[in-house]
């Protein structure tokens, strides 16, 4: 793996994971130009298997937007866009791994924040309504403690994913 790839991911992971904590979003100024940046080193780097990489890094991304939006918009389109980034700079393969661990570390956050709230329960309820609702008329997911919405931002998980997956390149 090249080292300006591991430069870009590392850094997208940590602006992503940074603006959905501090404005809950994940900005395509941000994924856009890695996307970009991944295209460039990738083609540098590789000529034409280069190029087919980031583009079947970016088509893979895709695909879980496709996915995400036919169960009913579980990801949303910051984290697609994220995804489809990371495809860009370091490939399918890293791109799918990076949401595996996403999911796994993403999940563990929302446990986390349910128990902290004390609403574990009534989430665990609210769920299977939705999976549910989601199934039979195709309605998407709110989750609310009463107070208001209970927001995860799931550039962490993902990021974390993607550094965990450049940490075992690196270091295997």
């Amino acid at each position: 793996m090249e080292i300006p790839l591991v430069i870009a991911g590392v850094i997208l992971a940590l602006t992503a994971a940074y603006t959905d904590i501090r404005w809950g979003k994940i900005f395509n100024f941000i994924t856009v130009p890695f996307a970009a940046l991944g295209l460039v080193l990738n083609i540098i780097g590789g000529g034409v298997d280069g190029l087919l990489l980031s583009l079947e890094g970016i088509g893979a991304g895709f695909a879980l937007w496709l996915i995400s939006n036919f169960l009913g918009r579980i990801m949303g389109g910051g984290d697609i866009k994220l995804l489809m980034a990371f495809g860009a700079l370091m490939g399918p393969v890293f791109m799918l791994w990076t949401f595996a661990i996403g999911a796994i570390v993403g999940g563990a956050m929302a446990i986390a924040i349910s128990l902290r709230r004390g609403m574990l329960g009534r989430v665990m309820k609210q769920m299977g309504t939705s999976l549910y609702l989601r199934a039979a008329v195709k309605e998407p997911m709110e989750i609310s403690d009463g107070a208001g919405e209970v927001r995860l931002p799931y550039a962490i998980a993902l990021g974390i994913g993607a550094l965990v997956m450049i940490g075992l390149r690196l270091f295997a």
